[in-house]
């Protein structure tokens, strides 16, 4: 990883940078930029590209960076904040290391990834979805309403037909099992854990909300998810409106869609609506009733084994990927059960796959951090195929691998010395 840079000597070096008009080199998937810093502020530093095309990179998006001060190659992770015509704004980073060790530059990879492995004999497998929400739910978290007895699905059932018959016009539980997200509506709920509540279909997306556990899905995380899918501004004002006018012609006036979680999964939802024959919002008591419901059904799924998978001792685990080289990945995963079976230095088989192909590799877990949401580890690739090692270079580098790759080292350093012997001896 090499050496971190202290905060005196951090200042010392970005000082430096525009004085000795050092160029810095900006990488992503399968593109990058350089060029030198022309101004450093406490936010950001701005960058003069000088060579690449940077239309290839997007504001928010996740770089690596590489320069060499005082013949020492540094590098560090940001942002990209803004884009103007031939310069760059950076996030200014926390962090700078010198000498890095890596084999290969890590990037932020866009599309989906999976991994499986094995951990002494149990078959875990991990998956890397763009986003979700993690619910660990537990007695404790469901047991908030004393009508709600999450020990019995029938009388869950029972209860929620008596609430919701007499408040809404249409009332169901469906179930996710096996199927696809084939409804907007459902991949929304997938991409952010939360309800869409529309209150009326002639008005708009609610505009913020009021809960501090963040329940509800607002027109601004609407339009996050679509820029998610790269739709210009103006093709999502007009898909937004086009939801609500499709819903009008259907005669729905209101709708609630509340998730059903389960760790890391969309099990199903609650489905509520309110057509021409009542005529009136979906009332605040009712979401709340539905938000606490979902979580009580979620729990009682549980109990009853719906999760489990034929009787097996296979868990599945998903999280997001982080970063990933031709040497080595970086993930991170809340569950505390995983953080304690999975330790440094454990060898794992490891099966990488893309939607264009599956890799299987020998591999070792290097690092393992932790803050207060999830533990990340670093699995270091130590026996992968030729054939999967070229893949790798022209999926993350846009170029072939090749014997020079030897003796190139991550963002160009040269490698690192070899230690024959324990000099502390």
């Amino acid at each position: 990883m090499g050496v971190r840079v202290g905060r005196i000597v951090k200042e010392f070096v970005f000082k430096s940078l525009i004085e000795q008009n050092v160029e810095l080199r900006i990488l992503g998937q399968r593109k990058d930029l350089s060029g030198p810093v022309v101004d450093i502020r406490d936010e950001h530093l701005e960058v003069e590209i000088r060579s690449g095309n940077p239309d290839f990179f997007d504001v928010e998006e996740n770089v690596q960076v590489y320069f060499l001060f005082q013949n020492n190659f540094h590098t560090f992770q940001t942002v990209i904040l803004e884009k103007s015509e031939g310069r760059l704004k950076l996030a200014h980073p926390y962090e700078v290391y010198k000498n890095p060790q890596r084999k290969n530059e890590r990037v932020y990879v866009s599309g989906k990834a999976e991994v499986f492995f094995t951990i002494k004999g149990q078959k875990v497998e991990l998956n890397f979805p763009r986003s979700n929400r993690y619910i660990e739910l537990s007695p404790e978290a469901v047991n908030t309403r004393i009508d709600l007895d999450y020990a019995s699905i029938k009388s869950l059932y029972k209860n929620f037909r008596e609430r919701t018959t007499t408040d809404v016009s249409e009332a169901r539980i469906v179930m996710l099992r096996d199927k696809g997200l084939d409804k907007y509506e459902e991949k929304v709920m997938a991409a952010t854990g939360k309800m869409l509540w529309i209150p009326s279909t002639e008005e708009d997306f609610p505009a913020s909300d009021p809960y501090p556990d963040e329940r509800l899905i607002t027109r601004r995380d609407l339009v996050k998810y679509e820029e998610s899918l790269d739709r210009a501004p103006h093709v999502i004002t007009s898909k937004l409106g086009n939801i609500l006018y499709e819903k009008q012609k259907k005669q729905i006036h209101s709708e609630l869609f509340c998730p059903i979680l389960y760790e890391l999964y969309l099990v199903g939802y609650i489905y509520l609506c309110n057509r021409e024959d009542r005529k009136e919002k979906i009332s605040r008591d009712l979401l709340e009733y539905a938000y606490d419901f979902s979580r009580v059904l979620g729990y009682s799924l549980h109990l009853t084994g719906y999760f489990t998978t034929n009787g097996n001792m296979e868990r599945r685990y998903e999280a997001p990927i982080i970063d990933i080289s031709a040497s080595g990945l970086l993930f991170g995963h809340p569950r505390s059960d995983l953080s304690n079976n999975l330790v440094i230095h454990t060898d794992i088989q490891i099966t990488v796959r893309f939607p264009e192909r599956t890799m299987v590799i020998g591999s070792r877990v290097r690092r393992k951090f932790q803050d207060a949401e999830r533990c990340y580890f670093g699995v270091q690739f130590l026996d992968i195929d030729q054939e999967d090692l070229n893949f790798l270079y022209e999926k993350l580098y846009a170029r072939p691998y090749s014997l020079e790759e030897e003796s190139r080292w991550e963002g160009g350093t040269p490698p690192p010395p070899l230690d024959l012997f324990d000099e502390t001896r």
